[in-house]
């Protein structure tokens, strides 16, 4: 966790960011250089760290974020957060937002490469063993949960970085979301986390400079 210093004032481009990781996440790689980067740009950042790498249930894993937010505010003095998920991270972020109230303390949800219609990539994944794979299928009952209506909740600006170069989610376009703010990037699925160019575009998202980057 990045301290805050002094006195906290919250302005636009000011809220905490919290880092929901993807599948297989965890404390060590998954997201080092992201937070190098946002080290460097003075952002506060709080880790995410979802049970069993987000192998699991994607709703429980949205109560461990609910905790998660809840705990950065606490800690911050802040009134907002903002989210920046990977992967199936921003599915379990969409699931907070819509049904555990996330909407009225997040401002800004940016998901980067976040398989919001499903991948047919988690065929190759062990249903019986990973609740995931099931859950992040097309036409599953949890994506029809989170992309039922009021599936972009009011309040929250919704940045939705893609890739047709993505290789995990599959279809690419399977990406999309509408209603979502698309910004198209040139990334691998885990380029997202290391590219400075997709870093960069990140901070646009959030209301600050590139340039401090």
């Amino acid at each position: 966790v990045v301290r805050p210093r002094g006195v906290h004032s919250q302005a636009m481009g000011d809220n905490p960011v919290i880092l929901v990781h993807g599948i297989l996440g965890q404390r060590h790689l998954y997201w080092n250089v992201f937070k190098h980067r946002l080290k460097e740009a003075d952002v506060r950042y709080h880790d995410c760290i979802l049970p069993y790498g987000m192998l699991g249930d994607m709703r429980i894993a949205a109560r461990i974020l609910k905790d998660k937010v809840d705990n950065a505010l606490l800690h911050d003095g802040a009134k907002k957060v903002d989210l920046v998920c990977h992967s199936a991270g921003g599915l379990v972020a969409r699931y907070y937002l819509m049904y555990l109230g996330g909407s009225k303390v997040v401002e800004n949800l940016v998901t980067l490469g976040t398989p919001h219609q499903g991948t047919y990539f988690s065929y190759v994944l062990p249903v019986p063993i990973l609740q995931i794979a099931k859950q992040a299928r097309p036409g599953s009952h949890f994506l029809d949960e989170v992309n039922g209506e009021g599936h972009i909740p009011p309040g929250v600006r919704f940045w939705n970085l893609w890739s047709p170069l993505d290789g995990v989610v599959l279809p690419s376009h399977n990406s999309k979301l509408a209603g979502s703010k698309a910004i198209k990037v040139l990334a691998t699925h885990w380029g997202f986390l290391f590219r400075k160019d997709v870093f960069q575009r990140v901070l646009e998202c959030l209301g600050r400079p590139a340039e401090a980057a």
